[in-house]
């Protein structure tokens, strides 16, 4: 069941990378230059506001109903292994996906659509001399490895391009009926863009010039996409009223999300090259198909992995890729999560490895250790702040340093190393309490780095607001060291992590 939570996450982690707040309640009109065109949804509202890519600000986050919210996400077009820049965007989506399961209680439904058949499956099937359909099926089930090992939750259903094909023609043909599309002789059928009028360009605002399909000389207008496309030589096709084809790229994410969803879908996510063609192509088709004023009520749109700081992003055509696979070779999978933590879900962003340039110089960015630890020294990865130096040197001059272990935690890493004695003369001080195991050192009492009873804290005595707890954390500790309460230590565990 859906709860509304009257106050934000307590963690500013969350506040930076999801921006979750409490929203205005339902029936707020939507204000604001860009969303004058936009629709407050009626429904259940979650207490969580998210940035909507439609209205571009944070808008309530209002889903259908109570114990269901529905999201579609743009799964791979599956002709190769899978890169770091594919994993940052189903990472971060992931991220959003388990907090706002487990922190805010949605019961959220996604679908995943798999382009299965496509230009580029059929380009490479013919490079490899293997059929479409097994190439496509070998690295559908690749793709799906490299999420688990990211520890990316599969969707609730996903749900394959060649599966749908009768349902895919029906949709065309409805839009056809409506007056939005038109087949030509030569057996293509092509949106009419231009009976959109004004209400094209939702989410870019002024549509850019024509992309791609230029050289079909049956359009009637250059800016017309493709709905179902003519067979051509040995390439897969289907039967359909205007001849064997397969259908267009567009279409194939409209008719799936319409075939579970309906004529409403809640949050629609995709990497941010897709804001146009594809998620403004997909907003046009749904709503001629179902004669709705608004389809999607929300769109995510995550931020590229760049690889030559802003420049070039990490592309599988300009071949600066390096695929997931590589990189679990030799780091784990949450130091890419605490890597994609970094910054908003909606930023690029740029790591720095010693060395780049492809596959072939990636093994010094993973042996690298700053790339592969998340412990106290910090790392560009995990964007943990790094241990003060100038604290051990004084600790040390002061005989506080752990003994017989002068571990990251300055009185060892397990209940077997003792901390020391004493420390500063004052209740509550950094290394208050009696010798035994894990008494002492950084965390200043017993039960280990995150179990902290007794003697106080790192700033804070008993009897204080940040005193700490048995249970684990301090209250309104710094991130650097141990999560700030309960709650978000639970969240980083079994959410983000």
């Amino acid at each position: 069941m859906l709860r509304t939570r009257g106050a934000p996450v307590g963690s500013s982690l969350f506040r930076v990378a999801l921006g979750l707040g409490p929203g205005p309640r339902p029936g707020r009109a939507a204000s604001g230059e860009r969303g004058q065109g936009w629709l407050q949804p009626a429904g259940y509202d979650t207490g969580v506001t998210v940035y909507n890519s439609l209205t571009r600000r944070k808008d309530p986050l209002i889903v259908s109903g109570a114990d269901t919210a529905s999201w579609y996400s743009c799964g791979p077009t599956v002709y190769d292994h899978a890169h770091l820049g594919h994993a940052c965007s189903y990472v971060r989506f992931d991220i959003i996906r388990r907090i706002l399961t487990r922190v805010f209680g949605c019961n959220i439904i996604m679908v995943m659509g798999i382009t299965d058949v496509d230009d580029k499956i059929i380009k490479r099937a013919s490079e490899m001399n293997v059929s479409p359909a097994s190439l496509a099926s070998l690295y559908e089930e690749d793709f799906k490895q490299d999420m688990a090992a990211l520890k990316v939750l599969p969707p609730t259903v996903y749900l394959r391009v060649t599966e749908n094909i009768p349902q895919i023609i029906a949709f065309i043909e409805r839009i056809i009926a409506n007056g939005h599309a038109y087949s030509t002789p030569k057996g293509n059928v092509y949106f009419d863009l231009r009976s959109r009028g004004d209400r094209y360009g939702k989410l870019v605002g002024v549509a850019p010039a024509p992309m791609g399909e230029t050289d079909h000389s049956d359009k009637r207008h250059a800016s017309d996409f493709a709905l179902w496309k003519a067979a051509k030589p040995r390439e897969p096709s289907w039967a359909s009223p205007w001849g064997d084809g397969r259908p267009g790229w567009h279409i194939e994410c409209s008719t799936i999300a319409s075939l579970v969803f309906g004529s409403r879908l809640d949050i629609h996510s995709g990497g941010v090259d897709l804001a146009f063609p594809h998620h403004e192509n997909e907003i046009a088709q749904c709503e001629v198909f179902h004669q709705c004023q608004q389809w999607g009520n929300y769109f995510l749109h995550s931020g590229h992995l760049h690889v030559k700081g802003k420049e070039e992003k990490m592309s599988k055509s300009l071949k600066n890729y390096i695929t997931i696979k590589d990189f679990l070779s030799t780091a784990s999978p949450d130091v890419f999560r605490l890597f994609c933590l970094r910054s908003s879900y909606r930023s690029g962003m740029s790591p720095r490895p010693p060395t780049w340039g492809g596959v072939s110089t990636f093994p010094a960015w993973g042996q690298d250790r700053a790339w592969r630890s998340a412990g106290a020294r910090g790392s560009r990865v995990t964007g943990l702040p790094p241990r003060s130096h100038g604290l051990q040197r004084r600790r040390r001059a002061r005989g506080q340093a752990s003994a017989p272990c002068r571990g990251r935690l300055c009185g060892g890493r397990s209940g077997l190393h003792e901390g020391a004695a004493g420390g500063r003369p004052r209740p509550g001080g950094r290394a208050v309490g009696e010798a035994g195991p894990h008494q002492g050192g950084r965390a200043g009492g017993a039960g280990g780095r995150l179990q902290h009873a007794g003697g106080g804290g790192r700033r804070h005595g008993p009897g204080s607001p940040r005193e700490q707890t048995a249970e684990g954390g301090c209250r309104g500790g710094r991130w650097s060291q141990e999560p700030c309460c309960v709650r978000c230590r639970r969240v980083l565990h079994g959410a983000v992590l």
